[in-house]
């Protein structure tokens, strides 16, 4: 049987930063929650948008890996596209909601000749909904939402039913591992992937939905990539590179100790996506007018 020892602590490997951030970061805020919800609901769209052209595949060509793992990649990238687009439309509307609103409060205030900041709850409400509705909270929301259902399909699946079983599982790919183990790095590998090619996808389609907000900026560490649409495309593109060559980097594992050269492979791309996003985006992933809220400098409309 399976000892509780490994179920459990191979599940909180594989879980637990998601779960942290989603109880820690995004729970406690009601438009997080529905960032989260929509972002998990596309992942389950591009699985299925996958499993389709899988079947095709299949059907056409014969069982291959790569006609497992290419639709896989190209669905979840496109659906990630199309949930920040829909992200940014919604954000729109929110955005003009409240300038609404603060325009009328501000012709209330005239009518009633006082002026517009006498209040102390006249910019408050408006003023926190903006703050939340920022590109770093979003992005962790979405993800949250995106990484963790990928990390549920990936390995929740494989938990439940060696749970209980007699005897632990071992994988011709890694005989050393427990396969359960071995599935949890792989879980928790992908869900940070998951999360930072959500912060590339934030950044690359805010680019190319507004081009640049500033005249210039300066390249140096945290900024390398630049703030231009082709900034934008740039950034799509490492996220869809990266992406690809993170799922190839499962392959091995179909041969016997295929692990021992998956695994370092896998957190290469892992740390090359990471040290891509520190040194080109990080800086500069927000858009200036996010940027001055976040740090308090944006006036009190």
């Amino acid at each position: 049987m399976t000892s509780a020892a490994l179920s459990w602590g191979s599940a909180l490997l594989a879980f637990g930063p998601i779960l942290a951030l989603l109880f820690l970061v995004v729970y406690q805020k009601a438009q997080l929650v529905i960032v989260v919800t929509t972002s998990a609901f596309a992942y389950l769209l591009s699985a299925l948008f996958a499993a389709l052209i899988w079947w095709f595949f299949d059907l056409v060509l014969g069982d291959h890996p790569v006609f497992v793992l290419l639709p896989g990649v190209i669905s979840q990238f496109l659906m990630r596209c199309g949930f920040v687009k829909l992200y940014h439309k919604v954000e729109e509307v929110i955005e003009g909601s409240i300038e609404r609103h603060q325009q009328q409060h501000r012709q209330n205030a005239t009518t009633n000749h006082r002026q517009p900041g006498d209040s102390t709850n006249e910019w408050t409400e408006s003023a926190r909904l903006r703050l939340e509705l920022n590109d770093w909270a979003c992005g962790v929301a979405a993800g949250v939402g995106f990484g963790g259902m990928h990390a549920m399909l990936l390995y929740g699946t494989l938990l439940a039913s060696e749970v209980g079983n007699v005897g632990t599982l071992y994988q011709l790919s890694c005989l050393g591992i427990p396969g359960l183990m071995l599935s949890a790095i792989n879980a928790l590998v992908f869900s940070v992937l998951d999360m930072i090619w959500m912060f590339l996808t934030f950044f690359g389609m805010r680019l190319r939905k507004s081009g640049p907000l500033v005249s210039s900026i300066s390249t140096s560490f945290g900024s390398y990539l630049g703030y231009s649409r082709s900034s934008g495309n740039t950034a799509l593109g490492i996220c869809f590179a990266t992406h690809l060559a993170a799922a190839f980097s499962t392959m091995p594992n179909n041969l016997q100790g295929g692990c021992k050269i998956s695994l370092p492979l896998l957190l290469s791309i892992l740390a090359f996506t990471l040290f891509t996003f520190r040194a080109g985006v990080y800086n500069i992933y927000l858009p200036p007018n996010q940027r001055r809220r976040v740090t308090g400098d944006a006036h009190r409309d």
